[in-house]
């Protein structure tokens, strides 16, 4: 595992591209990052400021939305049944008044939401579930590994009780646009750290474009009990993903289903992934495998990124 700051990515061995120079950004674009890099670290977060890149557009989600209360408060309801019937179909049983209180609370927060652009992170829909799921389990000590502008960890923040903590790992911490009071950050992969306390940790998220294996692995060693993954990738998806986390839960679930070797082309770039002799029956004999629920049928906004949670069986 080799995280490289400057790309935001972190490379394994686990697959690779052929053209090693795949994120071959100008030396303009690289002494651009690394001024901005340096006035934000030296200067301006002392302050309580950063340079961000600027967007110019929200995702649709952000700028397109329903204003009819009636309309909301039937979506909401259906939302709410739906969810309550997937719950119990893995033996969660969401409690009806707090889950329909959670998805009217979700779009509040959503629309005054101060982060500006949602691209590369959760989207309305799996926001929702997330944010659900928050608030159903109350988890007291989370683990984000994956930053990005800090939507997740806003969702964590407004989801939890006060006395919550938050471990938040990320490679390069510069794109936050929310910064969480209950969060202890580190810029730094979790498996580079070693005077963190993970003991304790009742929920974590990896949104972190790392082999979701070797995070499960991590959770199975530290007792971790629910496990959200994002970018959940099956073998037939990968090329989808500029950076997948192979292995995927997905591809852990269906091992026996699946080529242990396969190759893919992004964005022109040739990949090649290996995924043989790991050892996937403790993560399967101890979690339950669960994929996000589908909601666009409900909120009229695409279903984004493939995010799967995983509970302790």
């Amino acid at each position: 595992m080799k995280p490289d700051k400057l790309n935001a990515v972190t490379h394994t061995h686990y697959w690779g591209y052929e053209n090693k120079k795949y994120f071959s950004k100008s030396y303009l674009n690289k002494i651009r990052y690394f001024l901005k890099y340096v006035i934000n670290k030296l200067f301006l977060n002392n302050l309580g400021y950063q340079i961000v890149q600027k967007f110019s557009n929200y995702r649709k989600e952000q700028r397109s939305y329903l204003k009819n209360s009636e309309i909301l408060s039937l979506r909401n309801i259906q939302i709410s049944d739906y969810l309550f019937q997937f719950g119990l179909g893995f033996g969660i049983e969401f409690k009806k008044t707090k889950l329909l209180n959670s998805i009217e609370r979700y779009e509040e927060i959503f629309r005054n939401s101060k982060i500006r652009d949602l691209n590369g992170g959760f989207g309305f829909n799996n926001g929702l579930f997330f944010y659900v799921l928050i608030s159903h389990f109350q988890p007291k000590k989370i683990l984000e590994s994956g930053v990005w502008r800090g939507y997740s960890t806003f969702l964590i923040d407004e989801a939890t009780p006060i006395e919550s903590k938050i471990l938040s790992f990320d490679i390069n911490l510069d794109k936050r646009e929310f910064i969480s009071k209950k969060a202890s950050y580190f810029e730094s992969d979790l498996s580079l750290v070693s005077d963190v306390n993970f003991s304790k940790v009742d929920f974590a998220l990896f949104d972190d474009h790392v082999s979701i294996y070797d995070r499960l692995k991590f959770c199975l060693k530290n007792e971790i009990e629910i496990v959200v993954v994002d970018d959940d990738l099956s073998v037939s998806q990968v090329h989808s993903d500029p950076w997948p986390p192979i292995p995927t839960a997905s591809m852990i679930y269906n091992y026996e289903k699946i080529p242990k070797k396969f190759n893919w082309i992004c964005n022109g770039m040739l990949a090649n992934a290996d995924i043989g002799g790991i050892a996937v029956n403790d993560i399967r004999e101890h979690y339950k495998y669960i994929p996000f629920p589908q909601l666009a049928e409900f909120t009229g906004y695409q279903d984004t990124s493939f995010t799967s949670f995983l509970l302790k069986r």
